[in-house]
């Protein structure tokens, strides 16, 4: 007779645990959209493929086109001239229009150091995943990371300011940043100490947009915790508003 244990034994085949789509499922346009509507979706397909180029080019268009209807409602001379009066100078009708029309270039041309300071965030972003936190995510992802992470914020907040600076006439560059009411500071009185406005102003809902996106997406694309990718965006935009409030109260 057959010996039980000689008899072969079968066990039942285990499932293979799912494995990440290695292919790209959303276009560069595609993914601009998403963000929007599913950004989780858009950071997991940036894990497999970033992009990167076109959301830089569009945000440097958008800039430039933004400065284009902003300027003009922009009452740069009465800045340039109360600048003048604090530092006791007295300027030429020559010296205020030749300062004009510098500022007013270097306003239109601002929009270009769009990638160099995306560069720079970027970089210290990928510093703190790579050798804070230990993730193996590369710059490339981290690129594309940071700039779909501070897409949607941003594009809102330019086109709201666009559209609401056109219900006035002229506004002190100082004011711009509250034309939409998303700071605290765009509630402070304007007689409270400028750092306190810097610091307020700093805390707004499109920044913390920005933070809680970039929060999905660092933990999404770097594979890191939640609590690690919490604080790799965290302490940047701490340090950004504590320097911004410091040199604020210096120079007032």
């Amino acid at each position: 007779m057959e010996d039980a244990t000689d008899r072969p034994t079968y066990e039942p085949e285990l499932a293979e645990p799912p494995t990440r789509s290695t292919q790209q499922r959303y276009s560069a346009v595609q993914r601009l959209w998403m963000m929007f509507t599913s950004p989780g979706d858009v950071f997991a397909d940036i894990g497999v493929k970033p992009t990167w180029v076109l959301i830089m080019v569009t945000l440097v268009v958008l800039g430039i086109a933004y400065q284009a209807i902003v300027i003009p409602h922009v009452d740069i001379e009465q800045t340039i001239r109360a600048r003048f009066a604090e530092q006791d100078r007295e300027a030429s009708e020559t010296q205020i229009e030749t300062a004009v029309r510098v500022t007013e270039i270097i306003a239109r041309l601002s929009p270009i150091v769009i990638p160099i300071v995306t560069l720079i965030i970027a970089a210290l972003f990928f510093i703190l995943m790579l050798k804070i936190v230990g993730s193996d995510i590369d710059f490339s992802r981290t690129l594309s990371t940071t700039l779909h992470g501070y897409w949607p914020p941003t594009v809102v907040q330019l086109v709201l300011t666009a559209i609401l600076l056109q219900r006035v006439d002229t506004v002190q560059p100082g004011e711009l940043e509250h034309v939409v009411k998303a700071s605290l500071g765009a509630f402070l009185s304007p007689d409270v100490p400028a750092w306190l406005m810097a610091a307020a102003s700093a805390i707004s809902v499109f920044n913390i947009w920005a933070v809680v996106l970039l929060i999905i997406g660092f933990t999404t694309v770097g594979k890191v915790s939640r609590g690690k990718a919490t604080a790799v965006v965290l302490v940047p935009w701490i340090a950004w508003i504590l320097f911004k409030t410091a040199l604020t109260a210096l120079l007032s």
